[in-house]
């Protein structure tokens, strides 16, 4: 390379950084940040600066990049999470958004993320009704390694996603919906190699079974008695475990 390219090279590099750093520094002074990835809307909404956050929150373009990495572990290792995913998107838009304002400050347990299926109207040239929609929130953002976030996101895109989807939302009770949701988010844990027997995972697991399927576990124990033996298996043997729950849903009054 000449000395002139070299200079050329080294000018339009410096030029790139500062584009680079502007877009970085107008994406956190109100500017909402827009990706499609994967087959789904990704959107960074910038800080209100009428709000002082209860933690450090990071740049718009940092909590994009976790939020791609975190699409790309579930595509890259959880297959069955990844279908979901994929019967979604074909059934109507897939939307993760990131919101540093939410949830709202409180005192009591920390939301780490939502599932909002009217958060968005379909277009109206759109083929199909549903918008399925995720709002991550600051803490899972700033405090989450990229596998937490992956979890979130399958909590509840994928585990409320398809209820949405399949119009079960309406009906069923929030331990139904919540006991679905985590068996799809046990499923992403598993696939993505996170330790089943340390403090949270364990947690996690006791909640999940003991409170929130306890009522799904009861019906198991009465009409499919020689299956409760799964629920001592670990890994979780998750796909068998939520065709058993489809049968369960199925004999509940609408």
């Amino acid at each position: 390379m000449s000395l002139g390219n070299l200079r050329s090279g080294i000018a339009t590099a410096i030029l790139a950084l500062l584009i680079s750093a502007f877009v970085v520094q107008a994406a956190d002074n109100g500017v909402t940040i827009d990706e499609y990835h994967h087959g789904i809307y990704l959107k960074v909404l910038p800080v209100d600066p009428a709000v002082k956050p209860d933690i450090s929150l990071l740049e718009s373009s940092e909590a994009m990049d976790k939020i791609k990495k975190a699409i790309d572990l579930i595509y890259e290792k959880s297959s069955f999470n990844a279908d979901a995913l994929n019967l979604l998107k074909s059934r109507g838009d897939v939307v993760v958004v990131y919101d540093p304002g939410f949830p709202e400050w409180s005192r009591g347990d920390i939301i780490l993320a939502a599932f909002l299926p009217n958060f968005y109207e379909p277009a109206a040239d759109a083929p199909w009704n549903n918008v399925f929609v995720a709002m991550l929130g600051r803490y899972i953002i700033k405090h989450s390694p990229a596998e937490i976030a992956a979890e979130g996101i399958v909590h509840e895109l994928v585990g409320h996603g398809i209820q949405h989807m399949y119009g079960r939302l309406t009906h069923m009770n929030s331990l139904n919906m919540e006991c679905e949701a985590s068996l799809y988010e046990m499923q992403a844990f598993q696939d993505l190699g996170v330790d089943l027997y340390n403090d949270y995972m364990v947690n996690f697991r006791r909640e999940f079974e003991d409170f929130h399927c306890d009522d799904f576990k009861r019906f198991m124990q009465k009409h499919k008695g020689s299956l409760m033996s799964l629920w001592d298996e670990s890994p979780l043997d998750v796909k068998v475990i939520l065709t058993i729950f489809d049968e369960y849903l199925g004999q509940l009054p609408n």
